[in-house]
This record gives structure tokens, sequence and C-alpha cells, in this order.
């Protein structure tokens, strides 16, 4: 007879617990791996600083060196603090946060500036096999923000 009773018990605890666990998990199974990868990040850094010489000129003059002509950089060791998803024109994208690395090849030595900070808009295409950077370029009438995107091309690419 005391079998009767505890099973309703345990069972209500399992399904308490169960609850909480689930609970506990925030989830957003839409976004999930959808997210860019350090690979891309990455990527998009070394398209930043091609853009933008003023940045990579300022690592060349703390090194005391001409920024003619342009030496190889490398960007590495890429750490993601945040991401945070939003929509730009309607496509998924993110505002990713976070540091790295970059390797400069002087003439005469190799240096590495480390922990450099980057802050840059990426956002996925529809077919989800590409990037693109993107850069507030201001508002539209409806005082709505303007986006100008750049395609970061992945490995092989054409």
């Amino acid at each position: 007879m005391s079998g009767i009773h505890i099973k309703p018990i345990l069972r209500a605890i399992a399904l308490t617990l169960l609850i909480g666990l689930l609970s506990g998990c925030s989830i957003n199974l839409s976004l999930t791996g959808f997210q860019p990868t350090q690979e891309v990040v990455q990527r998009a850094i070394a398209l930043e600083l091609s853009q933008n010489k003023a940045e990579l000129r300022k690592h060349l003059t703390e090194h005391g060196q001409p920024e003619n002509p342009m030496p190889n950089y490398e960007v590495n060791r890429v750490e993601i603090w945040e991401q945070d998803p939003l929509k730009i024109d309607g496509l998924l994208a993110y505002h990713v946060q976070g540091t790295y690395n970059l390797t400069i090849q002087l003439p005469e030595k190799r240096v590495t500036d480390r922990k450099n900070n980057f802050d840059l808009y990426l956002q996925r295409q529809a077919e989800g096999k590409t990037w693109r950077i993107a850069k507030p370029t201001g508002t539209d009438e409806q005082d709505h923000q303007t986006w100008a995107t750049y395609l970061i091309k992945p490995p092989g690419y054409m």
C-alpha cells in the first residue's frame, strides 16, 4: 500500500527538478549555431584594418616604421567577449566585441601588438554561406539606422 503513495511523490519531485533545470536554461534555438566563428571575426578584423589604413599606420608609428611600403600583417589570438544578436536590414546580425593580437612583419623584426580592442557588426547573409561587416552610416527619414555592408571573403572565395 505504501508503494502506491511513493510513486506519485517521486514523479512530482522528478518533474519539479526537470522544470527547474529547464527554466534555468535560456537557450534561444533560433540563434544557436548562427553566431560568427572566431575565424570569421579574424577575417573581419583583417578586412577592417585593410579598409582603415589609419589604424594600421598607428601600429606602424608605434614601432617607428614608415607606412610605405605597407608591411605584411596577421590578425591572431582573437578573443570574443560579447556577441549580441540584432537585425540589420531584415537579416540576422551580431554586435561582436573582444580583443585581438596584430603581428606585423617589419624589415628587421617581427612585432606583436597584443590585446587590441575590436567592436564590429557582422551580418549573416540570407543563404547562410557568407558574412558581411556592417557599418552604421546614419539614419533615414524615419529615423531608422542605415548601414553599409562589405563582404568578408571566405577561404577559397573568388
